[in-house]
């Protein structure tokens, strides 16, 4: 088989086997791998390259990612291998872990000091949320201990600053419990904060 390339756009290569579109590869990478226009290459040879292209693509697209925004191991890996074998994804993640990238104990104290206290979610929400992203309980429990947590004072507080203005009817009372429910809070400690506040709780 016969390996030929074409420049595409930005800092990629198009790599044809026999005059047939096979892949894309980074420029660098293309030029690293030693083959010269019209080189012949094995299978082996040719599915070898297919993998380090995978890999690189993925570590790329990860770079992407996290320079957005802070993932997860577990998160960052499930999102790579929506667009790449597993393989590919998980050398890339090891090496993104390697290079201090991804740290998922950095992550979760991040994370649950965001939900915490700009989402105002109470404990229980985090920590299913801290689970959803793959980090382990040990870590979640740490980062979790160290939380002011007062559920009923900070209903109570969101109760008489963000909602207070839902409070007036039944129907309203109802969505806010609901609301305060999937934060996370038990209906125990947000029929208590009502209370403080002489509130009604709905039926």
């Amino acid at each position: 088989m016969k390996i030929t390339s074409k420049p595409g756009n930005g800092n990629k290569v198009h790599v044809y086997i026999d005059g047939e579109y096979t892949l894309t590869l980074y420029d660098d990478f293309w030029y690293r791998s030693g083959y010269s226009e019209g080189d012949e290459i094995s299978e082996d040879e040719l599915a070898s390259l297919k993998e380090e292209a995978g890999f690189r693509s993925a570590y790329e697209k990860g770079v992407k990612y996290l320079s957005a925004r802070a993932y997860s191991e577990k998160e960052l890996y499930n999102k790579l291998k929506m667009k790449f074998d597993g393989e590919s994804a998980r050398r890339a993640v090891d090496k993104l872990m390697r290079m201090g990238y991804i740290d998922d104990e950095e992550f979760c104290r991040q994370y649950v000091k965001y939900l915490f206290e700009t989402k105002k979610y109470d404990t229980r929400r985090i920590s299913y949320e801290l689970k959803s992203k793959g980090i382990d309980p040990e870590t979640a429990d740490n980062a979790l201990k160290i939380l002011d947590n007062e559920p009923i004072q900070r209903i109570i507080d969101m109760l008489r600053t963000k909602y207070e203005k839902n409070l007036e009817t039944e129907k309203e009372r109802k969505r806010l419990v609901n609301r305060f429910i999937r934060m996370g809070y038990s209906y125990r400690d947000i029929r208590e904060a009502f209370s403080e506040l002489d509130v009604e709780m709905p039926q």
